[in-house]
């Protein structure tokens, strides 16, 4: 077979790009094959007619390894529509680098993809694996059609299953040999998720003695149920969203990744590799064998895309440390920390706290003081995360920050010119909406802004598209909760202060916090609380 040139690919994706071709082209290639009603329902709404030429441009583009429809239907159905339903299309480097794994484990004789898409993961396994056969649960059955269609022009058809459906299911047959499950799960917040599954998944994790949370994503739903399935000495690895490696819902994989589910290796992708293209959150490349009596698990992360291509040379951490940590980040980004005693979590020194929310800041960061509001009402405050990201480690003075509207809960004690000033203010405040909302409601009287709390020692950013930005807040000024405070535990040398500052504004990592959908990276008060710093007495010292 000749390879189409670059052309000639893009000329067949845009002539997929309108779902009755896209649908009529898949129903031409699956070549007569019995359907389920399911996908025959979606063939009959989409029904239309096609070249005979283009059907065989677009077999051929497949037996190419590639895959034109799923890019067709990724670029037909926005980001938006599959996001809801959990579909997203996974790079060739991390479907290669997952077989490669699981192929130096040893042979497999079945292949299952919990969330087989357009058939990228177990279709690769079945031209890989002449022995093997498949199994591919996809809820869509238009998306379990293109599925059929991609096996059919490969010719691995005969030895693949379709469950149209749930993969939480999903039986299988036992079968002589080792199981293979890999595949993208499908990432669905548990807001989406029905209360009888959550149910589901909270009564499976309690029987087994795991720890249990309803606010689990549906990828780990998965992973219980490859639990379920599964048998001693079958091999197991999927990618999917990174949380779970440090939030209190992943708490019941990390039980079940040191116990029972046999976890052999961590890969935790950089925020800046493209692992789910349309969807930008930290991806996590999870390896285990159920059954396993293996003590350690490999940790290590992926900087690169061509790393994907090899998954191995890590470093490994008994699973009985692994246990005891509350957060694995920690044991992926460094080892050398996680096992020296010199260091300890940043919350042993600190109390970290959100600063404080104002309910609409449009309102009460005051840019200017026109309506004449009495100086002592104007805080002096940290609104903006570039005031720290541009104060190069330290708040000096309060100069050019803004002011933040703190009044007193009785306003009967005001004078009289003080009292017109603020009831203006207040007026225009009210035609502003500010309040309305749940803060304003919820807070009594609705104009009280509590700015007393005393200034940080230390802030943060904790929102962005870059690691932590860390100041000494050395001229007291207050923040609201575009950053956290730090407020010491134990007094601290002011020049041991201004080098933790220094050391972490160094050493801290993207990698640390949670990517959000848009690259957004997220640090919670708990998690900037667990980062590994140098003791107090490395500290009081200057010695690290």
């Amino acid at each position: 077979m000749t390879t189409q040139s670059p052309a000639a690919g893009v000329a067949v994706l845009d002539a997929l790009l309108h779902m009755p071709t896209l649908v009529s082209v898949a129903k031409k290639l699956v070549n007569g094959a019995v359907l389920s009603w399911h996908e025959q329902e979606v063939s009959d709404e989409y029904a239309t007619v096609v070249s005979d030429e283009l059907v065989e441009f677009v077999r051929a583009a497949i037996v190419d390894s590639t895959d034109p429809l799923g890019a067709a239907y990724c670029l037909i159905r926005s980001p938006e529509q599959r996001r809801s339903v959990g579909q997203t299309f996974t790079p060739v480097e991390a479907v290669l680098g997952m077989f490669s794994w699981a192929e130096a484990m040893g042979e497999f004789v079945r292949i299952v993809d919990p969330g087989a898409g357009t058939g990228r993961y177990v279709l690769h396994g079945l031209r890989q694996n002449s022995h093997a056969f498949g199994v591919a649960a996809e809820t869509d059955p238009l998306v379990a059609l293109l599925l059929r269609a991609n096996a059919t022009a490969l010719g691995v058809a005969d030895r693949l299953e379709i469950h149209i459906g749930d993969y939480r299911t999903l039986q299988l047959e036992p079968v002589e040999g080792r199981t293979l499950f890999i595949g993208n799960p499908p990432y669905v917040r548990h807001h989406d998720i029905s209360p009888a599954w959550k149910d589901w998944y909270s009564t499976g994790l309690k029987n087994l003695g795991y720890a249990s949370s309803k606010l689990a994503g549906l990828h780990l739903h998965f992973f219980l149920k490859t639990l379920a399935l599964s048998r001693p000495g079958d091999l197991g690895c999927f990618i999917t969203a990174a949380e779970w490696l440090d939030v209190n819902y992943g708490q019941s994989l990390r039980d079940m990744m040191t116990n029972g589910l046999g976890g052999r290796a961590v890969f935790v992708v950089s925020p800046e590799v493209p692992v789910f293209g349309d969807a930008m959150v930290s991806a996590c490349i999870t390896c285990f064998e159920p059954g396993s009596a293996d003590t350690d698990i490999e940790f290590k992360n992926i900087d690169r895309v061509e790393q994907l291509l090899e998954l191995q040379g890590g470093h490994r951490a008994n699973k009985i440390t692994a246990k005891a940590e509350r957060k694995w980040s920690v044991l992926v980004r460094n080892q050398e920390i996680v096992r020296n005693e010199a260091f300890i979590d940043l919350g042993e020194l600190f109390k970290v706290s959100r600063g404080q929310v104002t309910g609409k800041n449009s309102v009460w960061v005051a840019k200017d003081n026109r309506f004449g509001l009495p100086e002592e009402f104007l805080v002096p405050t940290i609104t903006d995360a570039a005031d720290i990201i541009h104060a190069g480690g330290r708040i000096d003075n309060v100069e050019g920050l803004r002011r933040v509207v703190a009044l007193p809960a009785n306003l009967e004690q005001l004078e009289h010119d003080q009292f017109l000033a603020v009831q203006e203010f207040l007026e225009w405040a009210k035609s502003e909406h500010a309040n309305k909302g749940w803060i304003a409601e919820h807070r009594k009287p609705w104009w009280r802004v509590d700015m007393s709390k005393p200034a940080p020692q230390i802030v943060v950013t904790y929102m962005g598209r870059r690691p932590p930005v860390f100041a000494v807040n050395t001229a007291g000024a207050s923040i609201i909760n575009v950053a956290h405070g730090l407020y010491p535990k134990v007094p601290l040398p002011e020049n041991s202060v201004e080098q933790l500052v220094a050391w972490l504004n160094t050493n801290v990592s993207q990698n640390s916090g949670r990517v959000y959908a848009g690259g957004l990276t997220k640090f919670e008060p708990s998690e900037v609380a667990r980062l590994r710093i140098p003791n107090a007495e490395l500290l009081a010292e200057g010695v690290f």
